[in-house]
């Protein structure tokens, strides 16, 4: 899998350095975000972190870049689309994690894979779509990078533009099941004999669900600003590590608030 990515991102970037032109219409801002979650997936803790945030927004003839991902005009006479999407997993520092004091920090973990797009209904400002991404994920430490497996979420896709038809209100929701790799999960869960404690056991996590998620967000762009919200809930109900001692509850959010001020570009 990891020969597959390096393939597709060379070929991404060799097409991308041959197509964009001086046509190329783009934005480019910075400002401050703000995100509450839990620590991880099945933590019953929660952490705030605020930082600046770029904004950049590009539109070429083959591609568009933004805050979701980069979306490609592969198949533009057809119902489907290819795009490529990331997404992002906070580093925990474990001794601030009662069910992992003791344990290993988590790094940050990037997600990056392709997404197919299948559109169920498309018009001027109501899309349904059907989304299947398949994302490969790595855990980064300073300079070292290191795989730990692939993720999937297949979901049903709504956005709605409401409004203003030049700077509309951007709704989107989303909701679906998740899955991934033994080492994905193992990455997260597994607990080695030489981390038992009277309360933590061994546990070795396996393949499989990781429960339901549900995604919720809304943009909008006026007078050179761009402001942002973004809210994930996600359920482990049926999840096949929901037995792991580092799993406290069934229950995850993350909740970002972002704001920035939009100060170079033409798009």
């Amino acid at each position: 899998m990891d020969s597959c990515m390096r393939f597709i991102f060379i070929i991404l970037i060799f097409t991308t350095v041959n197509k964009v032109s001086a046509d190329t219409l783009w934005k480019l801002g910075a400002g401050i975000g703000n995100i509450t979650a839990h620590s991880y997936i099945g933590s019953d803790q929660a952490q705030t972190i605020t930082s600046p945030i770029p904004y950049l927004k590009v539109k070429t003839e083959w591609f568009d870049l933004d805050n979701e991902g980069l979306h490609t005009n592969w198949f533009e006479e057809t119902r489907f689309r290819l795009d490529f999407s990331f997404d992002l997993g906070l580093p925990v520092d474990s001794n601030e994690i009662k069910s992992r004091n003791g344990m290993p920090d988590l790094d940050p973990v990037g997600q990056l894979g392709p997404l197919l797009i299948y559109q169920l209904y498309d018009s001027r400002i109501l899309k349904w779509q059907l989304h299947l991404p398949l994302t490969y994920a790595y855990a980064v430490d300073g300079f070292e990078v290191n795989s730990v497996g692939w993720a999937s979420n297949p979901r049903i896709y709504f956005n709605y533009l409401y409004g203003d038809l030049i700077y509309p209100l951007d709704i989107s929701m989303s909701f679906g099941s998740v899955y991934a790799s033994e080492e994905f999960h193992r990455y997260y869960y597994d607990v080695e004999p030489g981390y038992i404690t009277a309360e933590r056991n061994v546990y070795s996590a396996t393949e499989g669900a990781a429960g339901y998620r549900f995604i919720f967000s809304m943009t909008r762009r006026m007078n050179g600003y761009w402001l942002g919200l973004y809210v994930r809930y996600q359920n482990l109900s049926d999840a096949v590590f929901a037995d792991s001692p580092l799993v406290d509850q069934q229950d995850y959010w993350f909740i970002a608030l972002g704001a920035s001020w939009l100060f170079a570009g033409d798009l």
